[in-house]
Order: C-alpha cells, then structure tokens, then sequence
C-alpha cells in the first residue's frame, strides 16, 4: 500500500533502461467499489500514457514502476481524457461526500494497494498531516498519521454541472439516501458542485429532493439545470412546491417554464399561482383526490385509482357534488373507504359538517386551525363552497415552527 504522494514521486522505467517521470494515474469508477487504475501517465519528452498491462511491477524499494517499451506509449492530446477520472487533476483536492457520516470532505492524498498485480484506490487520506505529506513531496508526515475515508463510502465531485450530464465516471452511490439526507448534503457545499450532484440523481430522486431544499439552495441548483431537465423536475414535483420554486424566479423564465410545462400540471400551478405566499391558498396543496357523491363505494375506489398516483397527499378523499363543480360535501379517509361496505353509498360512509378553511385568510391562522384540529389536512374552500385544496399538517408545521427549525421537519404527506 502507498499513499498517492509517495507514488507520485516514482520513476517509470523499461526494459530498454528509458525512464520518465510518473505524471497521473487513471482509475475507473464504475468498475468496483475500490476504482482499479487502469493507465499511467507519464512525462518524458511530452506526457503519454500507457494501459496498466504494460506495467510488469512496482519497485518499492527503489520508487520505480517497471514498464515493457515506454516508446509503444501513446501521446497526450491537448485536451486528454476528458470524461475519464485522474486521481492528481481530478481527484485531490476534490470535494468528497462521505456517505456513511453524511458530511462533506476535502481529499487531501490518496491511499492506493496493489494486489494481484493491479493497483487500486483504496482510502482518501481526509486528515492535515496528508498536506503536509503532499508538500514535503511524501518525505514528510509519517505512516501512522493518517485519517482515511474508505472509498466504498465515498462520492466524489468536481464542481462541474456539465461533467454530470455529459455522461462521466460517477459512482453514483449518493442515491441510496433520503431526499432529505441528499438536500442537507447540498446545503453544506458549494453551490456547483450542489447542481453537480443534483445532475446524478436520477430525475424522480432529483425532483424529491429538490423539494425539501432550503430556499436558496434551491434556486441556485435550478437555475444550473439545462431546459428539458428543469421542465421535467417541475413536472415530478407537487404542484405546490413547483409553484414555491416558479415564484422565486423572474417572471421571464417562470413564464418560459410554465410555457413548457404539460398542460394539466400548468393548470394546478398556476392556481396556486394566483395566491399570495402568506395566505392559505399559498400554502395549500391542490393536488387531492376527488370522489362524487352519488357513487356507491365500490364505484368510489374504482373512481378514484387513477388520481392515486400522482398526488403526495392521499390521506382524505374528498366527496363533492361533481368533478366539474366540486361543491364539497364531505370527507371520507383512504381507511374508511378501503373497509367500507362495498354497496354502501359514500353519502352514508362520508363525514359531513367538514371544518374548512378560506384560501384568503393568513397562512399562520390557517396552519394553527389544522394544529387546533389535530387533523392531517383541512380543506380550502372557496366563497362558494367549491374545494379548491387543503392545507396539510407538513405545511402547517412550516408556519409554525420556529426559524431553526425549517428544513429538518419530517415530510410525511409532501
């Protein structure tokens, strides 16, 4: 085994006794947990780089890589490798997440080992003694003073949005988190290298996770997203949400999203558009299930399957009149209406005399009334008694809780 800055300091040799100094190492990310390097570069008269099955060995003792023929090497471009990973221009310095501890880190050398006559990357050496070790050329900092992050726990960033969409080496082990645990990871770095990370989820996970985004952050990654991506995360993300995300923008570009957004989702946001941010209709959802009234309850589950894959919120179904008017009649829980008697009608199924809320009245009235409830939402309703949305107790406790608080809240409905 051998830190990155000891081996960096080797000679490259063959068999002919042409040597050359090491210049970089190659690894491959997708390959396995610890990336194997899979070619040395190396600079002569001008930098090549070998495959790693022309290495016959690693002298130790004598810091040198042994080679066949460094004149079978192939010249560097100008511009080489350009979607491949080099542990020296890519990888020290680089922004680590360390996945197990849920924090970001700086790699400051690298531990590599040989095995099998392949050598691979092990460890990112995450402690102050590494610099020191870097800067006396390996000669410095001893071999106890070490603090390594092991690798199979590690993503790695570049702090380059355009690297992610154009298809380079990631692990890509971020995604095995929670929206919520990826989002404080991206309040705690660079905004770049945010969107960068943003870039590797895929777009589902992306759209979660920018949802529960401070603000802020929120609108920096966004506005580092290409065109189809930001249409798209708006689509995935509850209309609500989308809306909160389209209000921060300019009018220019929330008006060229919404241009390009599906219809029927343009729709539901533009309706909560129309809201001021401090009122109830400007934190209620409107993405809820819808039921008529006439239908006995076996028709009712039928009817509303297709409305259960979109919404966040499905605790309550909401009966009205009809789907086009949407007079609010009662409410009936997802529970209620499983267990029901399937011939039932939902008018004797439904709770009637429902509390509900006016979409102009003050987001901090509305969310104590839901607290006050101790209910999963309340219905917004309109002057006419047409349900317009609800109000959940995720967005009541948005305006309840107290500054420090925002953004670790559970999400249960949104």
């Amino acid at each position: 085994m051998v830190m990155f800055s000891q081996l960096h300091e080797f000679q490259v040799r063959d068999e002919n006794g042409a040597e050359a100094r090491l210049h970089d190492l190659v690894v491959d990310l997708s390959a396995h947990d610890y990336p194997p390097v899979t070619r040395i570069v190396f600079r002569q008269h001008h930098r090549a780089h070998l495959e790693w099955d022309a290495v016959r060995r690693i002298d130790w003792r004598n810091h040198r890589i042994n080679v066949r023929d460094l004149s079978k090497a192939t010249p560097l471009a100008d511009e080489p490798f350009e979607k491949a990973v080099l542990l020296d221009r890519d990888v020290l310095d680089a922004l680590l997440l360390d996945l197990v501890n849920r924090q970001t880190m700086r790699a400051n050398d690298l531990w590599l080992e040989e095995h099998d006559d392949h050598l691979s990357l092990r460890a990112a050496d995450i402690g102050a003694w590494a610099v020191v070790r870097r800067l006396g050329r390996g000669l410095l900092g001893h071999a106890t003073h070490r603090h390594l992050l092991d690798w199979r726990g590690v993503e790695f960033l570049r702090g380059d949005p355009a690297a992610a969409r154009e298809g380079h080496d990631y692990h890509r082990r971020v995604a095995r988190l929670q929206p919520a645990e990826i989002a404080r990871l991206l309040d705690s770095m660079p905004y770049l290298h945010a969107a960068e990370l943003l870039e590797l989820l895929a777009e589902q996970l992306a759209a979660d996770t920018l949802e529960v985004m401070r603000p802020e952050r929120q609108l920096q990654v966004f506005d580092e997203c290409d065109d189809s991506r930001r249409i798209r995360l708006l689509e995935l993300m509850a209309p609500e949400n989308a809306a909160d995300l389209l209000a921060q923008l300019g009018p220019d570009a929330a008006r060229k999203c919404l241009e390009q957004m599906p219809a029927a989702h343009r729709e539901r946001v533009l309706e909560l558009l129309r809201y001021p941010d401090d009122s109830a209709g400007g934190i209620m959802t409107n993405a809820i299930v819808l039921v008529e009234s006439r239908l006995r309850v076996d028709r009712a589950r039928e009817a509303i399957r297709d409305q259960l894959q979109s919404p966040d919120f499905v605790y309550y179904v909401y009966v009205v009149d009809n789907l086009e008017v949407r007079h609010l009649q009662g409410v009936v829980t997802l529970r209620d209406l499983l267990v029901a008697d399937p011939n039932a009608g939902l008018r004797e199924t439904m709770r009637t005399g429902v509390v509900a809320l006016d979409p102009h009245m003050s987001a901090g009235d509305a969310a104590y009334r839901v607290a006050e409830q101790n209910l999963a939402a309340l219905p917004v309703v309109d002057k006419n008694g047409r349900i317009l949305g609800a109000v959940t107790a995720d967005a009541a406790l948005l305006q309840i809780a107290p500054a420090s608080m925002i953004g670790t809240e559970p999400r249960v409905f949104t």
